[in-house]
C-alpha cells in the first residue's frame, strides 16, 4: 500500500510539472508603446508637365513629419504631413503599412490617402489643391530599441484638374519609448 502511495505521488509530480508550460507561448502580445514619431527627409520627382514646370530640374526637396502606430504584429497606421520645396507646396496622407517579418530589418508596402496644396502661379485654387493617394515599398531598420530608420519610395498622385503625380524616396528616423520593445500579454 505505502508503495502504490508513493508511485502515485511521483507519478502526479511528473504529470504536473510536464503538464502546463509557464512560458505562456501561444497568448497573443502588443508592445506597451505603440507610438512613433520623427522626422523625414527626401526628393519627390514631378512626372506630369503641369507640376514639371514648378522647379528647374523637375525635383522637390522633401521635409516630412512622420508618425506610425503600431495596429497588429505586421501592420501599423501611418500619418505623414510633408512639404515640398521650392514653394509652399503641402501635404498629408495617411493609410497602412503592411510588414513582411517582425525583424530587426522589415521590409514593407503601403497604401494610403491624403489631401495635397500645390503652390502654382496664374491658375484657379482647383488645381492648386485636391485630394491624393500614396503607394509606396520601403524598409524599416531597428537600429536601437528607441530608433528606427526607414527608407521609402512613394508614387503620390493628386485628383486636381492636372493630376499631379511625383515619385521619389525618403529616408526617415521614427523615435520610440523605450517601452516599444517591452510586450503585455492580451488574455
Amino acid at each position: 500500500m505505502r508503495r502504490t502511495l508513493v508511485i502515485t505521488a511521483v507519478v502526479m509530480m511528473i504529470q504536473t510539472a510536464f503538464a502546463s508550460d509557464p512560458s505562456e507561448k501561444g497568448v497573443p502580445t502588443s508592445p506597451l508603446s505603440i507610438y512613433s514619431g520623427g522626422l523625414g527627409l527626401g526628393a519627390m520627382r514631378a512626372i506630369n508637365d503641369s507640376l514639371k514646370n514648378q522647379t528647374k530640374n523637375s525635383t522637390f526637396l522633401k521635409v516630412s513629419f512622420i508618425n506610425s502606430v503600431y495596429l497588429m504584429e505586421n501592420m501599423s497606421l501611418f500619418i505623414d504631413v510633408d512639404w515640398l520645396a521650392p514653394g509652399l507646396n503641402f501635404g498629408t496622407d495617411f493609410g497602412f503599412d503592411i510588414y513582411a517579418t517582425n525583424t530587426q530589418f522589415r521590409p514593407f508596402i503601403g497604401a494610403g490617402l491624403g489631401v495635397r496644396y500645390f503652390d502654382k502661379e496664374k491658375v484657379r485654387f482647383g488645381d492648386k489643391f485636391g485630394p491624393s493617394g500614396t503607394v509606396h515599398a520601403g524598409v524599416v531598420f531597428d537600429v536601437t530599441e528607441q530608433l528606427q530608420m526607414r527608407f521609402r519610395m512613394p508614387y503620390q498622385i493628386t485628383a486636381n484638374e492636372t493630376f499631379d503625380q511625383t515619385v521619389g524616396f525618403d529616408i526617415g528616423f521614427l523615435f520610440s519609448d523605450k517601452f516599444r520593445k517591452v510586450k503585455k500579454l492580451n488574455y
